[in-house]
């Protein structure tokens, strides 16, 4: 299998038939063997029902479901486990990543090890995109990160780099960072980003400062491990 679309979710069940839609009608015109695992990370909402019944329409969707809420990082790591694709896709499911933007990352894949999108012209609120700001300030001072835009969920990347970077708690929100840290070539392409249509944005200002916080201090404290494992290998 070339691809697996590896999509986490939670209270999104208005957004997955359109994105569904979408997405199979992008993945099909490739022409290469795909699977869509979709990660229910505990919803409350009919997005369990809407994944079942998406499933009868459309046979190479898989589903993951979690009891309770685990976060984004736990959920993309299962979908990670339990994908066969030599490529991994992820994107959100709320709509904001438009799956027609998956071919810009394909057409440069082969020269990159890891692909991601920078959102531009981005459709969130000025609050999200102050925070934003602020947060790729202070990953730039305390761990010389570059990476443009760590927020957006489009990304294409090689299987192996799975097991390449550590997990944990909030992972995603440095996943390129840990991925550059470990010597893949990465590549950063502008992509396009949606208004949100349907559902609540998950975002809390406040909660996610105090975890950007203590996720910063162990990330710097990772990073000192990475530098010096690579410089005794």
């Amino acid at each position: 299998m070339e691809y697996s679309v590896v999509i986490p979710l939670f209270n999104e069940a208005q957004s997955l038939e359109m994105l569904q839609t979408q997405l199979y009608d992008v993945m099909e015109s490739i022409a290469a063997g795909y699977e869509v695992i979709y990660v229910n990370d505990g919803s409350s909402d009919e997005s369990s029902q809407q994944l079942e019944k998406l499933r009868q329409r459309y046979p190479n969707i898989n589903i993951i479901s979690f009891k309770t809420n685990r976060g984004q990082s736990a959920a993309l790591h299962a979908g990670f486990k339990a994908a066969k694709g030599q490529w991994l896709i992820t994107l959100d499911a709320d709509g904001q990543n438009p799956p027609r933007e998956i071919t810009k990352l394909l057409k440069i894949k082969d020269a990159f090890d890891f692909v991601t999108g920078i959102r531009t012209r981005r459709r969130d609120n000025l609050i999200r995109k102050i925070s934003s700001q602020v947060a790729k300030f202070f990953r730039w001072v305390v761990l010389g990160d570059t990476t443009q835009d760590t927020g957006c969920s489009l990304r294409i990347f090689r299987k192996e780099i799975v097991d390449s970077v550590p997990f944990f708690k909030n992972f995603h929100r440095f996943f390129v960072f840990l991925v550059r840290r470990k010597g893949f070539l990465v590549k950063e392409v502008p992509v396009a980003h949606n208004a949100r249509r349907f559902g609540k944005s998950k975002y809390r200002f406040f909660k996610r400062m105090v975890e950007g916080i203590f996720d910063l201090w162990g990330l710097f404290w990772i990073s000192r491990r990475l530098n010096y494992e690579s410089g005794h290998s």
